[in-house]
């Protein structure tokens, strides 16, 4: 079970030839930074309502929906103003950035709306949260470099609405069981602390520890898509290989310790050790931790100077009509 793992980890998934593997190592990976995003959006519903009325805003509890709404859509409406400058900043930086930089902005939210004492705070808290956070166009740009093949691209794009669905199970039934805590467990959160002057803050809490995992995993495992940006050294990828080889070693070290194969094993890793590590990048159909060589500089073919370079696309020439109905579609089913 530990070797499939690692063997998993490394993205060594077997393919027959003439055919692209699907990309199953680095769309699990996409998941689980994925599915951190559901847990903690969706945490505050079950108790948001509690959290606005102990905030004493109205004596009209009726009224009290209405902040709830403003609150809860806070973050959707901050995501949408800001979804454009995060694509753009995606395609200058890099997709892998842009989705970790999410993860971090989700994680200061939550950490700020635990600690939310009036309205206002809990507004600009929700609200920052979606400033900061991009990654609903970002990942599906994510996910279509991922799965280049056809054949697989239905497959590919069904898991993260799927993750996004559990996430959406699990966030709900975390809040409403963490939520003020020193009235539901007194045995274990005595009054008079932290969490009985900030009662909502254990949920955010244990929201902030799943996206700190997301955020772990991302700059671990997490390959680089762009077509441009994927061919430059990452270092966080790098760290998480040799943590799998290293966890590897010694797993495998105590079982070939009595037989030949320990010494050949050794002296392999010794001579691997020796060589300098191979330029990364991801390969095009599926990315995976494997990494080739860069094709050196002379090898590139040189651009003919006969042709015209080619100009990028105004923004504006980007919403086709194509683009434009499925703008609308999306829309109104949300």
């Amino acid at each position: 079970m530990f070797k499939r793992c690692m063997s998993f980890l490394r993205g060594a998934t077997p393919r027959k030839d003439g055919e692209s593997s699907f990309p199953s190592q680095q769309l699990f990976v996409l998941a689980l930074c994925r599915i951190c995003e559901p847990i903690a959006f969706m945490s505050i519903f079950p108790y948001v309502y509690y959290m606005i009325l102990s905030f004493r805003v109205t004596e009209d509890e009726r009224k009290i929906a209405l902040y709830v709404g403003a609150v809860t859509s806070a973050f959707t409406f901050a995501e949408f103003s800001t979804g454009l400058f995060w694509g753009r900043m995606s395609d200058s930086f890099g997709r892998k950035p842009v989705l970790i930089m999410g993860l971090i902005g989700t994680a200061i939210s939550m950490i700020a709306f635990g600690f939310a004492s009036n309205l206002p705070i809990a507004l600009i808290a929700r609200a920052l949260g979606g400033l900061l956070n991009g990654n609903i166009g970002v990942l599906q740009t994510t996910v279509a470099e991922l799965v280049t093949d056809k054949k697989h691209q239905p497959r590919a794009y069904s898991i993260m609405p799927f993750v996004w669905c559990l996430g959406s199970i699990v966030g709900p039934a975390l809040g409403g069981a963490l939520a003020q805590p020193c009235d539901n467990y007194p045995q274990f959160f005595p009054r008079n602390t932290i969490f009985d002057r900030y009662p909502f803050l254990l949920p955010n809490l244990v929201c902030v520890v799943v996206l700190c995992f997301g955020i772990t995993i991302g700059i671990l495992f997490l390959e680089e898509t762009h077509p441009e940006k994927k061919f430059h050294r990452d270092r966080g990828v790098e760290l998480g290989r040799w943590l799998i080889r290293l966890a590897s070693k010694k797993r495998q070290a105590p079982i070939m310790e009595d037989s030949k194969s320990a010494y050949q094993y050794e002296e392999n890793q010794f001579l691997f050790d020796q060589q300098p590590p191979p330029g990364y990048r991801s390969t095009e159909n599926s990315p995976r931790l494997s990494s080739v060589k860069v094709p050196s500089l002379s090898m590139r073919e040189d651009p003919d100077p006969s042709q015209p370079a080619k100009q990028s696309r105004g923004f504006a020439k980007a919403f086709t009509p194509k683009v434009i109905f499925v703008i609308l579609a999306y829309g109104i089913l949300a």
